[in-house]
């Protein structure tokens, strides 16, 4: 247990003052705002037990039921805990939650002071199923990595404590977007490799390699924004972000920064990882071959990887604008109309940008593991 711990020591001293850290920002650092105030509203949970009437129809053209149900409820949680309500369910084109006996329910509770609550049709409870899906995406993780499996469920848990506890809280209270996302990609890449692969010249390889990868595709996209004039202000929500920034001082321009970094760091980490395990097992097997040729092979081993991951970003970024594509679709967009719109500029700078990082990761990563490989060498006379 000790040597474990003596092995690992630089993972934990990161993992343990990162969440030190952040504690202490919750509580004293980050800045709260809310645009609406929400104390009358409660998102609870309930279950069907009747269907006191129900009038609905099958449009067989949209492939949904329309019309109305009578719903009898019984809540699970909350304020009205044990409680049978009545709710009028309406099933819409747009809000369509077919109810059905026994089927769990989220429902809106709107209760005002001295004035009776009104109940309505949230949503389905999608809380047991989305984690049970989590739970059979770590069970195939861990059948079939193993221990290093569930070290990437670690790796994967700390990059989301990251996010959702320090990336999102610090810009929102106005702190630089462009440092935050780098610190968070810092720690998310060194706390995720260290994990997988211990202290080892070929992580610290693979971690370089990824941040130089990372500050290329930083580069690059601050020259295109600036060349197509897109930064947060362009974006669908600025009107949302411009009343946080009277609040909390959020950089608005730079907002678009921390998208890039976080949307493209898990394919570069691969990339990076990949490239140098590559090359650090080429050379476990024949230690007298020369930088020069490591760095060819590291070269040619990127080259049949480009276009896998290229491909995975861009379709990653179209696949999140595919509803979005579909409805400019309908609207006979014309080609300079949809090339020069701010949603779909945004959408192509931050692929293009992601997929440039990943690319100029293999060539960092082939030198990176190609001096740290042969260093030794140079050193016996």
């Amino acid at each position: 247990m000790l040597r474990k711990i003596k092995q690992n020591y630089i993972v934990l001293i990161l993992i343990f003052l990162s969440v030190l850290t952040i504690l202490i920002l919750q509580n004293f650092g980050f800045k709260s705002y809310s645009r609406y105030s929400t104390d009358t509203l409660h998102y609870d949970k309930g279950v069907v037990v009747e269907i006191s009437n129900e009038d609905i129809e099958y449009d067989k053209e949209l492939k949904i039921h329309l019309g109305s149900q009578d719903l009898k409820i019984k809540m699970s949680e909350g304020i009205q805990k044990g409680k049978i309500i009545e709710v009028t369910n309406y099933l819409t084109k747009t809000h369509n939650v077919h109810a059905k006996i026994h089927m769990p329910l989220i429902i809106n509770i709107d209760q005002p002071d001295n004035i009776e609550p009104y109940y309505t049709v949230y949503n389905y409870d999608r809380t047991f199923s989305l984690f049970a899906c989590a739970a059979v995406l770590a069970a195939a993780i861990f059948c079939i990595g193993g221990g290093k499996g569930l070290k990437s469920i670690a790796g994967l848990l700390y990059s989301m404590l990251l996010i959702i506890e320090f990336l999102l809280p610090a810009v929102f209270s106005g702190w630089p977007p462009i440092a935050s996302s780098i610190i968070c990609a810092i720690l998310s890449t060194a706390v995720t490799l260290l994990l997988l692969n211990g202290q080892s010249g070929k992580t610290f390889s693979a971690i370089l390699s990824t941040m130089i990868g990372m500050f290329f595709a930083l580069i690059l996209f601050l020259i295109t924004s600036a060349m197509i004039h897109v930064d947060g202000f362009s974006s669908a929500d600025a009107e949302g972000l411009i009343l946080i920034h009277e609040e909390t001082g959020l950089q608005i321009k730079d907002v678009l920064f921390a998208g890039v970094v976080i949307s493209s760091l898990g394919a570069i980490m691969d990339v990076g990882m990949s490239v140098v395990s590559s090359l650090y097992e080429i050379y476990h097997h024949n230690p007298t071959l020369t930088a020069k040729y490591i760095f060819r092979s590291g070269i040619e081993i990127g080259k049949d990887m480009i276009g896998t991951m290229t491909n995975t970003l861009i379709l990653a970024f179209t696949g999140s604008a595919f509803i979005t594509l579909l409805v400019f679709l309908s609207y006979q967009v014309q080609f300079n109309q949809l090339i020069n719109s701010n949603y779909l500029s945004i959408e192509i700078a931050q692929g293009l940008c992601g997929t440039f990082g990943i690319v100029l990761t293999i060539p960092a990563a082939s030198a990176i593991s190609a001096f740290m490989l042969t260093r030794k060498q140079k050193m016996i006379p």
